[in-house]
């Protein structure tokens, strides 16, 4: 009977932190909690069967891609997180279970859902953004961030999203508190998807060393986000020199 009516299998994704992304076959409400089973392969255990708390659940093409908290330690995750990555089998879910790739970052970031309304970036991807804070922010909250850059054609960004992870940690060498929080980027609208995607591919430009992306982000040429033309809009050519008489 516990097969029957055990936790729901689900198939692993990824895992950073207290945050378990899954495939599953029925839609899930955020802020709903739920136990999943996550099938082992090569492990003497057949399975582990792991409590969360839904953050955000989209649909992804026959299923759903949900995004979960885990409440346990901070070793308990290291652990968990070990045993997904090396015992079990994740979807091919082709080109749309693809994440973007986080890029290093760091920005100065205000929103009025903060701790003291600022925090700064660590990383930037498509789907979401860590920030370092001097406070925790609860779960699940909904944030509206402007991320100050130094783009010439995008001086800042504005983008909104749900927190989905907080860690507290102590760096430097006074070893003060701060926090690193997580925030996902759930049912984007297409102007900030649009957004995103530029500037992530400004800065994939810059670390492949791209010419005319290190000069449209230094300034030396103006872009913007596409909009409907699925290319860069590059500035005008500047004018040629005056003719010497």
């Amino acid at each position: 009977m516990l097969g029957l009516f055990g936790p729901e299998v689900v198939q692993f994704f990824e895992m950073t932190g207290p945050l378990l992304t899954f495939y599953t076959g029925k839609v899930k409400k955020p802020d709903s909690e739920h136990k999943v089973r996550i099938a082992l392969v090569g492990y003497k255990a057949k399975h582990v069967d792991i409590p969360v708390r839904i953050i955000s659940c989209e649909s992804w093409g026959k299923g759903h891609h949900c995004v979960g908290a885990v409440d346990m330690s901070a070793e308990h995750l290291r652990q968990l997180e070990d045993l997904f990555y090396n015992y079990t089998t994740r979807p091919d879910l082709g080109e749309t279970a693809r994440r973007s790739p986080r890029l290093p970052i760091g920005l100065k970031t205000i929103s009025r859902e903060l701790p003291g309304y600022n925090c700064v970036t660590v990383d930037i991807s498509r789907h979401g953004l860590r920030l370092t804070c001097h406070g925790a922010v609860e779960l699940g909250t909904k944030v509206i961030l402007t991320l100050d850059t130094d783009l010439s054609a995008l001086p800042s960004l504005n983008l909104s999203g749900r927190v989905v992870s907080c860690t507290e940690s102590r760096e430097g060498k006074t070893k003060n508190k701060v926090y690193h929080i997580g925030v996902d980027f759930p049912g984007m609208p297409p102007a900030q998807s649009e957004t995103l995607d530029y500037f992530n591919r400004i800065l994939v430009g810059r670390a492949k060393g791209d010419i005319m992306q290190r000069q449209i982000a230094d300034g030396e040429m103006t872009a913007g986000p596409t909009h409907g033309s699925g290319s860069l809009s590059l500035g005008a050519p500047p004018p040629p020199p005056p003719v010497q008489g």
